[in-house]
């Protein structure tokens, strides 16, 4: 919890699941994908916060973590379950896709025995007429393709049951609307910091001006989760390839535990699964379709210039650090900056904590302190000193036992 009185928990937003026009109104089952979806199902998309929420999607094998299924051969998991969308309402919307909100509508049997409908539990997720969903829709015809890639990658990853540890639950691809259909999460990691930052402002405390806006034991209860659960996309082969405060969805826990929520990662529409270690990423390279500055790597933003730009392990590596500056400080590292251009040039240089410590909230991240001592390692310019996901959470976990 944060050492700063009054802390908020979380923030509503509206920015929720991954963003990319709305499938028409429709009531009813989603349908298969277009090809005959691969024998072998994931496994049940547990509750990350590990409470009794509804949300499961049906399976048939339950493969073991050697069992992953082969990339090639993956096609998007059919959502079985059926939901309602009415009014468009939106809930985030990006380059290549919109959110919509919609209402998942159980099948029961009709009965001529009329009885009072049973109160709905309390649980995230869960409205009067049930749970609420998270419908990724293509924002345009020449998203189809990505929203469809992002579809096989979520069904690749959730074949290891430690996904809904790290990942926004996912109830596969309803190829009637071209869309994803998920959990809707009420917030995200870069409403929280701000709500964090605009309260630490209100509160200023020399007792905890060298503190994370968030407070320290959430910081690093944050930290932790994220990098380990970077370390388990990349153990799986998956670069995520655009990570950032606003792809973070905080899932509220319920358990009375300290921390308050669990990070989870979404939005995989840039992501690319690495097939052979062996062969060089310009031959499994996938054109780059999400890019924000102010957490790209600089030797991703220098290779703009050319067309060897390709999202990378130590990329991630590097945006997932700038994040945690943010989540430390409630603001970006650039946030000085007049103007993009500016901007841009700051971000390739690879000095972020030293631009971040000219902001107002400097102090938090200052030299020898936790925050600095954790991340320093990450934020390596040079990419050959950059540590890697795993060599990041043997580090993070000793700074914080020393």
């Amino acid at each position: 919890m944060s050492d700063v009185p009054g802390t908020p928990i979380i923030e509503q937003s509206k920015n929720l699941t991954p963003p990319c026009t709305p499938p028409p109104y429709h009531l009813g089952k989603a349908l298969a994908n277009k090809e005959e979806l691969d024998q072998r199902a994931i496994p049940s998309i547990s509750n990350p916060a590990g409470n009794n929420a509804q949300g499961n999607c049906k399976t048939t094998v339950t493969p073991t973590a050697e069992e992953t299924l082969s990339w090639e051969k993956i096609s998007p998991r059919a959502c079985a379950k059926s939901y309602q969308m009415s009014g468009y309402e939106e809930l985030g919307h990006g380059a290549w896709s919109t959110v919509y909100r919609a209402i998942e509508t159980p099948e029961t049997p009709p009965s001529t025995i009329l009885t009072p409908p049973s109160s709905p539990a309390s649980l995230p997720g869960k409205s009067a007429k049930g749970r609420v969903l998270a419908i990724k829709a293509p924002a345009r015809k020449d998203a189809h393709d990505i929203i469809y890639h992002e579809a096989r990658v979520l069904t690749y990853l959730h074949s290891s049951r430690r996904a809904s540890d790290y990942l926004v639950p996912f109830h596969g691809y309803d190829a009637t609307s071209k869309s994803l259909v998920m959990d809707a999460i009420p917030s995200n990691l870069e409403a929280h910091a701000k709500c964090c930052l605009k309260n630490a402002r209100a509160n200023f405390s020399t007792r905890t001006m060298f503190d994370p806006v968030t407070g320290s034991q959430e910081w690093q209860s944050l930290a932790i989760q994220l990098i380990d659960g970077l370390d388990f996309l990349h153990s799986n082969r998956c670069i995520h390839g655009d990570i950032k405060p606003s792809n973070i969805l905080l899932y509220p826990n319920e358990d009375g535990s300290a921390k308050t929520y669990t990070p989870l990662y979404c939005d995989f529409s840039s992501s690319r699964i690495v097939i052979d270690s062996n062969v060089s990423n310009s031959e499994q390279a996938q054109q780059i379709t999400a890019l924000t500055p102010d957490y790209a790597s600089p030797e991703l933003l220098t290779s703009l210039r050319s067309t060897a730009a390709v999202a990378t392990t130590a990329a991630d590596v590097y945006a997932l650090a700038v994040t945690l500056v943010v989540a430390a400080i409630g603001q970006s590292p650039y946030a000085g900056a007049s103007m993009e251009l500016l901007k841009l040039s700051m971000a390739r240089e690879g000095k972020v904590l030293d631009f971040a410590r000219q902001a107002d909230q400097g102090t938090r991240i200052m030299k020898g302190k936790m925050v600095q001592r954790c991340l320093k390692d990450a934020l390596e310019k040079d990419v050959g000193k950059r540590s890697t996901a795993k060599e990041w959470k043997d580090n993070v976990q000793n700074v914080f036992k020393s």
